[in-house]
């Protein structure tokens, strides 16, 4: 076993000495690979880079929420018998013709229907039937 130690460190430092070029010119000598192209210049995205979204050019120019246009929503304002006004938070009144069960600062959620033909509003707001009226938290 003594004897094969000497002869293993020889043979692993020749392999090393020939691997390095053994004596031969240490000039740098080009390589016959052709030239990369733009495309494969391009550096490829990191595997762990996330990508970024771009930020928000403007608020929108719409309501993002609408509502449907047989719902009004918004605060009771005045209650009579019969007529229900309704103040969105557009400011629009609404008279809405029916019973509810709503007093007079409820935020209430409306099902409307256009009023008939010949019927005039029962108040000062745009007139419409009311068909449902559910408060808001109730």
């Amino acid at each position: 076993m003594r004897r094969l130690a000497p002869v293993a460190l020889a043979a692993v430092a020749a392999a090393l000495l020939a691997g390095c070029g053994g004596g031969e010119d240490d000039a740098v000598t080009t390589s016959s690979a052709p030239e990369p192209t733009e495309a494969s210049a391009a550096p490829s995205p990191s595997p762990t880079a996330l990508p970024t979204l771009a930020g928000a050019t403007a608020p929108p120019t719409s309501p993002t929420d609408v509502t449907p246009a047989a719902v009004v929503a918004g605060r009771v304002t005045a209650v009579s018998a019969g007529c229900v006004e309704v103040t969105t938070d557009d400011a629009v009144v609404w008279s809405l013709s029916g019973e509810a069960d709503a007093v007079v600062g409820d935020t209430v959620l409306a099902k409307v229907a256009p009023l008939a033909e010949g019927v005039a509003s029962c108040g000062p707001g745009r007139g419409a039937r009311l068909e449902s009226l559910e408060v808001a938290g109730g």
